[in-house]
């Protein structure tokens, strides 16, 4: 017969170890109604256990009973006979349920699942709580201020113009008109150049009739070189046919001698003809050394006429058309040199004519264009308002060159160091967006442009830029968003980082 697990005969032979474990199990099962001293500690150890552990050991139990009563002669070594008046071994205190004892079955898993959730739900706010963050971070740009270039009047050419309008580099927004532009200075190269061009054209006009008249002289001094030559040659002619008549003349003078002088030996004739024919044969002889001389005289005359030389007693080396030609020619030379010169000022003055009919036309007007992406933060001017020259017209915000200004406390700011990366989060949103530190000014605040101030930013003392490029991808303008910032400080400033921040700051 069992009961409650245990067969009766065996509880008395097989040990009193294994007797009151048998007794322990059927009172946590089935307590009994008058318990003993002993046993109602047993029970009351044994009732702090859960039932699905003493179920188990009762299994267990029963299995070793099992083995017992087919094998009764053999006795296990984890039970051994005691000898018969042996004090019963002390039994162990039950074992206390250990932590994950508690979580089993389906109750466990339920408390598992819900200390896990509690956990993850837990964690992300816990995270950011350790982070390194800013106190408060706004969305930040820098302010364009468009100024007038010249004086004038204020015409709009843009369709709207109004605080937030959206705007595209290069597209114009105003036009300025100056009708009292400087003109003088414009007027003046003006006539100068109108000068120089008529005398240029009178200079023009003097040089071709020096032209004219140099050919005139030069075939009057070719014709007189020409007939020079001609005469010269003729004059050498007549001196050679002279050197011929007084040879001739002088060997008649010499047979003349000759006969005078037999004549005389013989008696015939006087001592004066003998001696006026010894005259006349020394003249004839010079005639003939005479005549030779002007022929040698002529052919240098003669080569010097063919050089363009005139070489005579009652004129000078030029004839009067020769020393005409070198005075026109002089002239035409002073002539061409006055064109060319006014030619040269001319070209000078048209060039400066077209600087300043430039220079007149960006003070005459001008138009102002927007020089980047944004929107139109601030209208300083109306139309057809008079305007003077650097008086401010509007300030453009630019979207594109957006930044952050964050405050920090002391502690975080001794943290960060110029280029350490960042991101940051716009409130109400989720998308984090990467960005390095480029600013920090501490106690004071950046000295820039922005649109706005670092100094209404009071939640913290110390002030910090951070560059962010994902907000200038974004097509609408955020400028005055707030958000917040989470600093890496995972990373070590390098020396050259450091060495840039001090200078900065």
């Amino acid at each position: 017969m069992w009961r409650a697990g245990c067969p009766e005969r065996t509880v008395a032979s097989d040990g009193p170890l294994l007797a009151r474990e048998c007794a322990s199990i059927r009172m946590s099962v089935h307590p009994t109604p008058n318990p003993t001293t002993e046993d109602a500690d047993a029970v009351h150890a044994e009732s702090q256990a859960p039932e699905h552990g003493a179920v188990a050991r009762l299994k267990r139990l029963d299995e070793e009973l099992r083995d017992r009563l087919r094998h009764p002669d053999e006795r296990p070594h984890e039970y051994p006979l005691k000898e018969p008046h042996a004090p019963p071994p002390p039994v162990a205190p039950p074992r206390e349920p250990g932590f994950f004892d508690r979580f089993k079955g389906r109750q466990g898993v339920k408390s598992l699942i819900a200390i896990a959730v509690a956990l993850a739900l837990g964690w992300f706010p816990l995270q950011r709580l350790l982070a390194t963050t800013s106190a408060e971070a706004t969305v930040n740009a820098r302010l364009i201020n468009l100024r007038a270039p010249i004086d004038g009047n204020v015409s709009l050419v843009a369709p709207t113009l109004a605080v937030g309008t959206e705007v595209e580099p290069n597209e114009a927004l105003l036009y300025i008109a100056n009708t009292r532009a400087d003109r003088g200075r414009l007027d003046d190269l003006r006539r100068t150049i109108n000068g120089l061009t008529t005398d240029m054209h009178a200079a023009e006009k003097r040089v071709a009739q020096l032209k004219g008249i140099e050919a005139n002289l030069v075939a009057q001094r070719n014709a007189f070189q020409e007939g020079r030559i001609l005469q010269l040659e003729a004059r050498a002619n007549e001196l050679k046919v002279q050197i011929t008549s007084a040879e001739a003349t002088h060997e008649d003078a010499h047979q003349a001698m000759e006969r005078s002088k037999k004549l005389r030996a013989t008696g015939s004739q006087t001592i004066a003809t003998l001696l006026h024919a010894e005259r006349d044969f020394k003249t004839s002889g010079l005639a003939i050394q005479a005549a030779k001389i002007r022929l040698e005289g002529n052919k240098i005359e003669l080569d010097a006429a063919k050089k363009g030389l005139f070489v005579g007693d009652s004129y000078n080396d030029l004839p009067r058309s020769a020393q005409r030609l070198d005075e026109v020619r002089q002239q035409l030379l002073d002539g061409s040199a006055r064109v060319e010169e006014n030619k040269g000022r001319i070209a000078y003055l048209e060039n400066e004519l077209a600087a300043e009919k430039q220079q007149l036309a960006v003070h005459s007007h001008a138009d102002i264009k927007a020089t980047v992406r944004g929107r139109i933060w601030e209208v300083l001017t109306a139309n057809g308002e008079e305007v003077r020259v650097g008086q401010s017209l509007l300030r453009v915000l630019d979207c594109a060159g957006a930044v952050v200004t964050a405050t920090v406390s002391e502690s975080v700011y001794n943290k960060l160091f110029i280029g350490q990366p960042t991101h940051f989060r716009l409130r109400g949103e989720s998308t984090e967006y990467a960005g390095t530190v480029v600013g920090l000014t501490g106690l004071a605040a950046a000295g820039s442009n922005l649109a706005i101030e670092q100094t209404a930013l009071t939640r913290e003392p110390y002030h910090v830029t951070i560059a962010v490029p994902g907000l200038a991808e974004r097509r609408e303008c955020n400028v005055g968003r707030t958000g917040q910032v989470t600093f890496d400080t995972s990373t070590a400033a390098s020396p050259e980082t450091v060495k840039t921040a001090d200078a900065l700051n």
